[in-house]
């Protein structure tokens, strides 16, 4: 079977503020197709991520993976809202693959969008309501997919895996006004310096609640 932690970008350092531009695949070769016009067209690479999902092998083709929350804590440093982060965490236990452009120029939003816009990428809005008719159709109470309002098993696992984050995690805001059927444009938060956060520990320390201002990487 496939690996889930499979990405093959550089080590990521995380949003600083600014947009970001999100699409999903079903094929690796489409995601890869996408990085490559991004790099084509000036997008350095340590804006780029390409996050693949559960990749069978040949004699699993097409199985999807059973790990729900596994994926759901891969996308931890995605900073998504966790609607939108259930739903890809979903498509990626079901063998899909997730591309993120963090910190975009202004010169090459259009670029970036227009690329991930028309290389294969799905309107997740439309697959989430498929997966949410396959699921009630299976059986919710026992199958309902990462995310769905009714719950099920799947709820159940994302709860217990977001108790680990017992820290601030930064979640980016979806801006509707700029995203498309097929892309999902976010506002990053502002992450504070080193410095800041060395300040605001140390601040916190001297008054007796000391509690750490970091997020987790799951790199």
């Amino acid at each position: 079977m496939g690996s889930i932690y499979n990405d093959t970008n550089p080590a990521f350092s995380g949003p600083t503020g600014g947009s970001s531009l999100t699409a999903f695949f079903d094929s690796r070769s489409e995601a890869e197709s996408a990085v490559s016009r991004l790099e084509d067209a000036g997008v350095p690479v340590a804006r780029i991520r390409l996050m693949p999902g559960y990749e069978a092998d040949g004699k699993n083709a097409g199985a999807m993976s059973d790990d729900r929350s596994g994926f759901f804590d891969a996308l931890a440093d995605f900073f998504f809202p966790d609607e939108d982060r259930a739903v890809y965490a979903e498509g990626l236990r079901r063998g899909g693959f997730l591309v993120q452009v963090n910190d975009i120029d202004d010169a090459l939003y259009e670029t970036v969008h227009d690329i991930l816009d028309d290389e294969g990428s799905i309107d997740m809005d439309e697959r989430a309501d498929l997966w949410s008719l396959e699921d009630r159709q299976q059986g919710a109470s026992n199958t309902g997919f990462a995310g769905q309002p009714s719950g099920g098993k799947s709820s159940e696992d994302l709860a217990v895996s977001e108790s680990a984050f017992d820290d601030a995690r930064p979640v980016a805001m979806r801006d509707t006004t700029h995203g498309s059927a097929k892309v999902r444009a976010y506002t990053l938060p502002d992450i504070p310096s080193s410095d800041e956060t060395n300040r605001q520990s140390q601040t916190q320390s001297q008054g007796g609640s000391h509690q750490s201002q970091g997020f987790r990487r799951d790199h």
